[in-house]
């Protein structure tokens, strides 16, 4: 079973974030992020869904991680892509959309 609490501080190093940018971003209170990493509590499933749309993931890959047939580049780009902030992300849609791939 995975460790939510785990998972999502592996994200946020991912992002570079603090738990309080974490609190920035989604909204939820300081107090309660920091009570998830003291397993005081557990986030709740609308937490989680925060987390993921301010992440720019999705719930299957928050807790499944990479999906079954993802090959070795397409990891270390989307790893690439969590680092990316939003602007960055933008930057980069234009550019494939630019590319015309088909």
């Amino acid at each position: 079973m995975i460790d939510v609490v785990k998972r999502i501080n592996e994200l946020i190093v991912l992002k570079n974030w603090s738990l309080y940018e974490l609190s920035n971003q989604t909204g939820i209170s300081t107090n309660s992020i920091y009570d998830w990493s003291k397993q005081k509590t557990m986030p709740t499933l609308k937490n989680i869904i925060k987390i993921c749309d301010v992440l720019g993931i999705t719930l299957e890959y928050f807790f499944c991680g990479y999906n079954f047939n993802t090959t070795k580049e397409e990891k270390k780009f989307i790893d690439k892509w969590l680092m990316l902030n939003s602007e960055d992300q933008q930057l980069i849609i234009k550019l494939l959309q630019t590319l015309n791939i088909k």
